[in-house]
């Protein structure tokens, strides 16, 4: 019997939008006979759900309800992988605390910079996900492990056999797709992926994923960019690939990323062609790595051209051998040598107990309060001001009435108009998620 009463996640991810290595791990903790609590940071591109959900036998969601009171004095994991986090796990009376580095704290997440020493120092367990990272961390904590990311294998395993019904919006395309799967953000490399559309105008480049802290993409006939599918349908859309990329920008940043889409795309069977990735050149038996924008160009024929069924099942085999399941037995493994060195008798939260929450009483719904997470976590921060301003306007006919226009300022644009300026100076200004105008 497990000496885990249960693993708390705070809030960071919906748990149903943008599934990464939190949801998979979690999910993993739960199938494992681990009781999970997952606190939703509910998404805005979501419905909203308030309540408790049991997502499965041992997992539970909480959406806008307060976990304290289900604790019922007992003291659970707390694992946190946001740096910014790390006062706040204290209130959950943990018995041991966990801290995930997923990413290194610069470039987009600067932000978590002056948070990241405690993060490490204070926790009783880092794990990490990339050599990096490792490195980073092992240096303040002795108590470092590298669990890289890894491969839903059996979900995505099911691209491999393109058996999947066929997503309508791509049921027109035709081969060969180069495709992507993930969030488009800042560092992908998007004038490398137009620079690829260009290059083969007889290839189709299907991107699929949200944009998150870019506002402009390159527009080509053979570019698709189809934004954000639910998770469920993922496997639908890789099958429909030949080659699946990771066209990543060279930063401190990317260098300490281990990539979950490479394990998906190998769980789908499918060559991998990735940008100077360091967790990515680790596989060259796998992954097609490259150092610059023209190899990265030229490996995808070489994916496209000199696959075999043989590297095809070893990528597949490589999936299967890191999978979420393995690699959240090894966490596992970990925190429970680790608490049974502080000495942890504790017996695991009673299912009666979890079941509770299911009926949690309405008039506690909202009353948990997300402000004190969410408001540390943004990773990307950026207003973009123009240099000058301008002046809102509006254009008349000259049978409206010129003279009781008093107030604006007029010009005659002729025999026809009249421009008249209204209202104060203003400025544009341009955030990572929208253009408006101040």
């Amino acid at each position: 019997m497990s000496n885990i009463s249960c693993i708390l996640y705070p809030p960071t991810l919906d748990y149903r939008y943008l599934v990464q290595r939190p949801q998979q791990l979690m999910t993993s903790f739960s199938e494992l006979n681990i009781p999970v609590y997952y606190i939703n940071n509910p998404s805005p591109h979501l419905p909203p759900v308030t309540g408790v959900e049991k997502i499965n036998a041992d997992f539970y969601l909480f959406n806008k309800v307060d976990p304290i009171p289900y604790l019922k004095g007992m003291r659970p994991v707390v694992y946190f992988s946001a740096p910014a986090h790390v006062d706040l796990v204290q209130q959950y009376n943990p018995s041991l605390v966990v801290f995930d580095s997923v990413d290194e704290p610069s470039d987009e997440f600067e932000p978590w910079k002056p948070f990241y020493h405690r993060a490490v120092t204070s926790s009783d367990l880092v794990f990490t996900t990339s050599e990096k990272l490792y490195q980073l961390a092992a240096s303040l904590n002795s108590n470092t492990y590298l669990i890289p990311n890894g491969c839903d294998y059996d979900y995505f395993y099911q691209a491999s056999t393109k058996s999947l019904p066929v997503p309508d919006d791509v049921a027109g395309i035709s081969g060969p797709v180069i495709g992507y799967i993930g969030v488009i953000a800042t560092w992908c490399d998007l004038e490398l992926v137009d620079r690829v559309a260009a290059t083969y105008p007889d290839y189709n480049l299907v991107m699929v994923g949200p944009l998150y802290n870019v506002n402009d993409v390159p527009r080509r006939p053979n570019i698709h960019w189809l934004g954000f599918k639910p998770y469920d349908q993922l496997a639908s859309y890789a099958q429909m690939f030949d080659v699946g990329i990771i066209p990543f920008k060279s930063s401190n940043m990317t260098e300490a990323v281990n990539p979950i889409k490479m394990w998906e795309y190998m769980g789908a069977g499918l060559p991998v062609v990735s940008t100077n990735i360091p967790e990515a050149g680790k596989y060259p038996e796998a992954v097609l790595c490259s150092e610059n924008a023209d190899i990265f160009i030229q490996n995808i024929n070489n994916a496209l051209y000199n696959d075999s069924p043989e590297k095809r099942e070893n990528r597949i085999k490589l999936a299967a051998a890191n999978s979420w399941r393995a690699r959240a037995q090894q966490i596992i493994n970990i925190i429970e040598n680790k608490l049974a060195e502080k000495g942890s008798t504790q017996q695991p939260i009673i299912e009666e107990i979890l079941d509770d929450a299911l009926s949690y009483p309405p008039e506690h719904f909202g009353s948990f309060d997300y402000s004190q997470y969410v408001n540390m976590l943004a990773p990307y921060r950026k207003v973009l001001i123009s240099r000058r301003p301008f002046f809102r306007y509006s254009k008349f006919a000259l049978n409206k009435n010129y003279n009781n226009l008093s107030g604006r300022r007029k010009t005659n644009l002729g025999a026809q108009k009249i421009l008249t300026v209204t209202g104060k100076t203003a400025f544009k200004y341009q955030t990572e998620r929208s253009k408006n105008a101040l």
